[in-house]
């Protein structure tokens, strides 16, 4: 029976590998949607101020309610690629290539600290221990530089933490305001600590998609995926067609019809559990992936409609060889 169940024990594991290549592909499309927004997620907010408040005032407001979550707050430059970021608690942070993004600490400072896109990194003048970047004439300290392999709209940035004095002459109303919360957010709490005349879901850019298209973003991962539950399915069909041969073997032995069904399942079950187990492992080791929850609920989930599948079909068998 070994030798029989040898190439389910392969074709599963292929399946398998195939399901981490194709979960990797998602989590590296989602990455580079977010970096196309400024590591922000589409659950983040633009709002727009009824009343004028500096960021100084803002952020005051903000500071003030604690049963907000960790924040990441963007005030964008409507004519260029310049952000001035506020942040409260653990907020998320986007991925860095040299350096560290702000921290709370930063938040304290007098003067304006600066954290760029892998864009400015050759244009980037360092002296000694510090990197500087000019700006306006003027020469502003740098934290990090931002970026990942991948080639995405935050290269282009510039995050600027504004120094105290800035902050308290800088009108939040002259700029695009974008809240995002490290927790889901709800338009209810943020008009319950800001004046606002308007609060929207923020819309991802035009390459991409916006809130709820999971299935158009991913269209060619959804498709990957309906072909590996289809090749369970077939893997199962194959299975079923040689079991009609042991089938026949087994009713010349005298064996009962749920004893045949019953050792049919248990030996494919059994062969496909070390197919998948193989590919899963191979698959992990090769590509990095950061979230394998999801992976394996739908490997899972493959697993037992194939099962299902199976028995539904060796049930049948039995009926039209009796």
């Amino acid at each position: 029976m070994l030798k029989k169940g040898l190439w389910l024990v392969i074709y599963t594991a292929l399946l398998a590998f195939l399901s981490v290549f194709i979960f990797f592909k998602i989590q590296e499309r989602d990455l580079i949607i977010q970096l196309n927004n400024h590591n922000l997620s589409l659950d983040a907010f633009h709002v727009v101020l009824k009343q004028p408040l500096t960021l100084d005032e803002f952020e005051q407001k903000i500071n003030q309610n604690k049963q907000l979550p960790s924040l990441q707050i963007h005030f964008q430059n409507r004519k260029n690629n310049i952000t001035y970021f506020f942040g409260t608690g653990d907020f998320s942070v986007p991925p860095m290539i040299s350096g560290s993004f702000f921290s709370a600490n930063d938040f304290k400072s007098d003067v304006s600290i600066l954290v760029v896109g892998k864009d400015w990194k050759n244009k980037l003048y360092t002296p000694k221990d510090q990197s500087y970047l000019e700006h306006q004439g003027h020469f502003y300290p740098v934290l990090g530089v931002m970026g990942d392999k991948y080639r995405s709209d935050l290269d282009k940035q510039i995050f600027v933490l504004p120094g105290s004095a800035t902050r308290k002459k800088l009108l939040a109303n002259n700029f695009r305001i974008i809240i995002d919360g490290k927790k889901q957010l709800t338009s209810q709490q943020l008009k319950h600590v800001l004046p606002l005349s308007k609060v929207n879901r923020l819309k991802s850019k035009q390459l991409f998609v916006s809130q709820g298209s999971w299935t158009v973003a991913h269209w060619a991962e959804a498709l990957g995926l309906l072909l590996v539950l289809f090749g369970s399915l077939f893997g199962t069909s194959l299975w079923r067609i040689f079991a009609r041969q042991r089938y026949r073997e087994a009713h010349f032995l005298q064996k009962t019809a749920s004893l045949f069904v019953f050792e049919e399942w248990r030996y494919y079950a059994l062969f496909s559990v070390l197919g998948i187990v193989l590919g899963l492992i191979v698959g992990m080791i090769t590509f990095n992936m950061y979230n394998y929850l999801l992976l394996l609920l739908f490997v899972g989930a493959s697993f037992i409609v194939a099962n299902v599948y199976l028995i539904i079909r060796l049930r049948v068998l039995v009926k039209q060889e009796a």
